[in-house]
């Protein structure tokens, strides 16, 4: 069998090595990448193709659970959650994955893991289901995601294509959107959708109102809004959103949060 393709993503280092070290030991293993956020984790999966993640849960920005919702569940490696805390095992296994190591884990416990790992990845190699099978599918569509809204369906829904499928997002389920470096995070629901794309140019696809850009790396639709608090450093403002997040406005877009109290 061919040497298994891991990815490791924790935000902190300890863990990072720890899970390194412990996988250097093992000679059909190799670590194409380690990661420090879900960002980073999302890039490693859609370049590299690996059999195997170990994955974090609670991390800042993007989450484990956010890290697997962003790509398309038949692409998904074979994952082992390792984390510090034990309420999220139901969710863990809800989401397919395949172990959940309790930090601290002894060795024995992560090698039993990572066996059975092994194991799952060779009997989906054997019954033509492996991870390598997808690779090649993908080798032939395009591997970016991007936006490609058309003239014809600008006027109702966001058109874009992720893991070379194409989404059709109505403006009314879009929440807000945030920009993460070279990437955007469109919130949909209980999902999001991350794009490598500027938040320029999708502020450009959305029609204004309902969607208002009140932050560099936010615009908010206002149909989401549930309550806007003016912030003790004069020109800031707090919105809530009736998803529950929180989001916070910048100075440079004071008078798009007047349009938002006033309309």
């Amino acid at each position: 069998m061919e040497k298994i393709k891991a990815v490791i993503v924790d935000d902190e280092l300890e863990a990072r090595n720890g899970v390194a070290e412990l996988l250097a030991r093992d000679q059909q293993i190799n670590v194409v990448a380690i990661c420090a956020n879900g960002i980073e984790a999302i890039q490693a999966i859609r370049e590299y193709h690996p059999e195997l993640l170990f994955l974090d849960i609670q991390m800042p920005q993007v989450n484990g659970f956010e890290v697997l919702n962003s790509i398309a569940e038949e692409y998904l490696p074979a994952t082992i959650f390792t984390t510090a805390y034990d309420e999220y095992t139901l969710k863990a296994f809800e989401v397919h994955a395949i172990d959940y190591l309790l930090k601290p884990f002894t060795d024995e416990r992560f090698y039993a893991a990572l066996n059975h790992a092994k194991q799952i990845i060779e009997q989906r190699s054997t019954s033509n289901q492996q991870v390598s099978g997808f690779i090649q599918s993908q080798l032939k569509t395009s591997q970016s995601s991007q936006l490609i809204n058309t003239e014809a369906s600008a006027s109702e829904r966001l058109t874009v294509k992720v893991d070379g499928k194409i989404h059709f997002l109505p403006f009314s389920e879009i929440a807000w959107i945030e920009a993460y470096d070279y990437y955007v995070k469109i919130h949909v629901k209980e999902r999001f959708y991350l794009l490598r794309d500027s938040l320029k140019k999708m502020e450009v696809s959305l029609p204004n109102p309902p969607f208002v850009r009140i932050h560099k790396s936010s615009i908010v639709n206002q149909n989401f809004l549930q309550e806007i608090a003016p912030q003790p450093h004069g020109n800031e403002y707090q919105l809530t959103l009736t998803t529950s997040h929180t989001l916070n406005s910048s100075r440079s877009y004071r008078e798009q949060i007047k349009s938002l109290i006033n309309s």
